[in-house]
């Protein structure tokens, strides 16, 4: 009887719910799961090697899972002659199958079946899931997020329609030569072909039974790649990946062009297809992403506008403004987040410089340095800073700020200058005496011309000397003999403030 074809014999069995959707390979162990390419040729690349780098610890999640399907109801059968010399060729069956010689009577007829044992599915499940979430959950520039959107761009952007195996049935095919008649010289292998060794348990005197020495791939499920990766949004995720570098690449090149102050007329024609992007590309960025996306290139181009400016004006504090604001939201820490910080941080501080340059209505509050730290700044000495500098004061009320004691409210009077000269520890503008006065002279009350009681008119006597300078000073009158007179004389030192 003529052979029966390999394939269509296993497609008759695949019908059953266990293995539906498969279909045969003509040539197995070919395909195993997790392998892709065109359907030419379908395992030119495999996912762990294509997508993962080879790194099988990343590759985890795509492990293949194998289902027991145990021992098919799979007979081919047929009945072929062996030629002279008791050879016999089974390439009828595929071209897997063994070239076997026969030690038995020339041109004897044998009858030819095959069975699958042992047979079990092997499994990829959810490739286009998985492959979408691994692309989520890794580090943007690692290796492992490079090589999974190549992988994943190969296989969604590829002209030539690409497929991958998501099933394999695998399982031990067995041939039993098996003689007409019991008569004759009895059956007896001399070479068995590679791949496939003679199962003396179950060969007799009239029976050969040949089994492979490993499983064989004897079908699969090749399902279309791109399509499967599109519809788990795996396609959309890398596309959004990219446009979403290529807008912040965009983003951080205007910025830089703007503080260099080069050709800055070309920024607005350059900010406007990232404007674009940004506002329309699906998924590369959130709602709120978009928002302050629009708000930093709006402080970019303000900031070109002003730096090309002979002299900023006011306009520049709204745009400053701006600029804080987007800094001080609470973006996630993510790669947008680090390109703005990158970017309008040093546009920032460009903005305040010229704001504090030219004395803008924005400009940072003018801090006054405080040298001998009693609170009163040095108006000749001063810087402008939003925050305040250490050892500076808000106000430029001291007169000399190498002295402690010299400020606004001093009430003490000083024997020694200052530090500079000057007594004027008060601020007043002058150095102030504590004492001006002029001695009257010794004062008596008398009666009948005798002194009965004495006392001073103090003061100085003479000029009042200057601040720091000794004079003499009464202070007390005695009686003597029939006169009033100074006690003793004192020496004083003219205090100042």
């Amino acid at each position: 009887m003529p052979p029966q074809g390999w394939c269509s014999a296993v497609d008759a069995v695949l019908a059953s719910p266990a293995t539906r959707g498969l279909a045969c390979l003509s040539v197995p162990n070919f395909l195993v799961a997790g392998f892709f390419g065109p359907k030419a040729n379908p395992e030119r690349s495999d996912f762990v090697n294509a997508c993962f780098a080879g790194d099988g610890d990343a590759a985890t999640r795509l492990r293949m899972n194998v289902r027991p399907v145990g021992d098919l109801r799979f007979r081919h059968s047929s009945r072929q002659r062996l030629a002279r010399g008791g050879s016999l060729d089974l390439g009828f069956l595929g071209p897997w199958a063994p070239s076997v010689r026969v030690l038995a009577d020339d041109e004897r007829e044998l009858e030819i079946d095959v069975s699958l044992e042992d047979a079990e599915m092997r499994v990829l499940s959810s490739v286009a899931e998985i492959l979408g979430q691994e692309l989520g959950a890794t580090p943007e520039g690692s290796s492992t997020r490079q090589s999974l959107e190549a992988c994943v761009s190969q296989i969604c952007d590829s002209r030539e329609p690409l497929v991958y195996t998501a099933k394999v049935l695998a399982a031990v095919p067995v041939i039993t030569l098996s003689a007409k008649t019991s008569s004759g010289r009895e059956l007896a292998v001399r070479e068995a072909g590679a791949g496939f060794q003679v199962d003396q348990k179950k060969s007799s005197r009239w029976t050969i039974t040949l089994r492979a020495k490993e499983k064989l791939n004897v079908a699969a499920q090749l399902e279309s790649a791109a399509p499967a990766l599109a519809a788990a949004g795996t396609c959309g995720r890398v596309r959004a990946a990219r446009a979403r570098r290529s807008v912040l690449a965009g983003l951080r090149e205007i910025g830089l062009r703007t503080l260099s102050g080069r050709a800055l007329g070309d920024v607005p024609n350059l900010a406007a297809p990232l404007r674009a992007a940004s506002a329309s590309t699906d998924g590369a960025f959130g709602d709120n992403e978009k928002s302050t996306l629009a708000q930093s290139i709006e402080v970019i181009e303000g900031a070109a506008r002003q730096l090309a400016l002979p002299k900023p004006n006011n306009s520049l504090c709204a745009n400053r403004s701006l600029a804080g604001t987007v800094l001080g939201s609470s973006e996630a820490d993510n790669s947008l987040r680090s390109v703005l910080v990158d970017v309008l941080t040093p546009i920032h501080e460009r903005l305040t410089e010229l704001a504090n340059d030219h004395a803008l209505p924005c400009a940072d509050p003018v801090w006054y340095r405080d040298l001998d730290r009693d609170g009163y700044g040095d108006k000749a000495h001063s810087q402008r800073a939003s925050k305040q500098p250490p050892g500076h004061v808000s106000n430029a009320l001291d007169c000399y700020d190498e002295n402690p004691e010299a400020h606004p409210g001093q009430t003490r009077y000083y024997e020694q200058h200052r530090g500079d000269g000057s007594f004027d520890y008060d601020c007043d503008g002058k150095g102030a005496k504590k004492d001006d006065l002029v001695a009257g002279g010794c004062r008596t009350s008398t009666i009948l011309g005798i002194p009965t009681k004495c006392w001073a008119d103090a003061g100085w006597q003479g000029p009042s000397p200057g601040c720091g300078e000794q004079g003499r000073w009464l202070s007390d009158c005695e009686i003597s003999t029939l006169s009033c007179e100074p006690a003793k004389e004192l020496r004083n030192v003219q205090t100042c403030r």
